[in-house]
């Protein structure tokens, strides 16, 4: 028997056998594409401890959008032993969904003093706990990630100079302190009115002072 005789005689076979592989091909790429529609739309909030800036020994908890689409209604919730958070002088309530945005647009994030490192360091040192964070998509989905949280992650850490970021801040106050005060009485801007006449004999005056200046030096 000859190939060709060989493919004619299970023609039938092999065609039902490539609408079965095409079939299943196309639903695994439907899949694929829903998989990748969500990834590309939906949000994603998570959370986690993440020192201050300029003053590393402060740890804020930062909740933050990282997906592609608004989230609803976000609640955290601390997974810790009440009694630890309490020995550490933590006022966080544990076990228990705490509401905190009713809308975080996608890449946004907040910040929410935690504690200091010190303390939460001192021996023995705050247990670790998992942060949950509760949400919904804009259609009502509701989605729900865990994180893990160790204070210990932080020890020993420092920090060198001063982010820019603050040194623009501080420079801003100071501005500002300093028009408040002209405000408020306490420190008056000086300001001297004079005429088109009064300024042009100054300007003649100190111009004869410089050529009398000039002429003595030479002399």
């Amino acid at each position: 028997m000859t190939i060709l005789d060989w493919i004619q005689q299970y023609n039938g076979a092999i065609t039902a056998v490539t609408a079965v592989i095409v079939a299943w091909l196309t639903a695994v790429l439907a899949i694929e594409n829903r998989r990748l529609r969500r990834a590309g739309t939906e949000p994603d909030v998570v959370a986690y401890l993440l020192p201050d800036q300029r003053h590393l020994n402060l740890l804020h908890l930062v909740v933050a959008n990282v997906g592609r689409g608004p989230a609803r209604n976000v609640a955290i919730e601390l997974d810790a032993d009440p009694a630890d958070f309490a020995a550490h002088g933590l006022k966080q309530a544990t076990r228990t969904r705490r509401p905190l945005l009713s809308i975080l647009p996608q890449d946004e994030r907040v910040h929410q003093f935690f504690g200091s490192a010190f303390e939460l360091l001192a021996e023995p040192p705050l247990q670790d706990f998992t942060i949950r964070v509760h949400f919904e998509d804009m259609a009502g989905k509701r989605r729900t990630t865990s994180s893990h949280a160790s204070v210990k992650d932080f020890e020993g850490f420092t920090t060198a100079g001063t982010p820019p970021e603050y040194v623009t801040a501080e420079a801003l106050n100071k501005i500002a302190d300093q028009v408040s005060g002209w405000s408020s009485g306490f420190q008056r801007l000086k300001v001297e009115i004079i005429s088109a006449k009064e300024e042009e004999k100054r300007r003649d005056e100190a111009r004869e002072r410089a050529l009398t200046r000039r002429k003595k030096e030479k002399d």
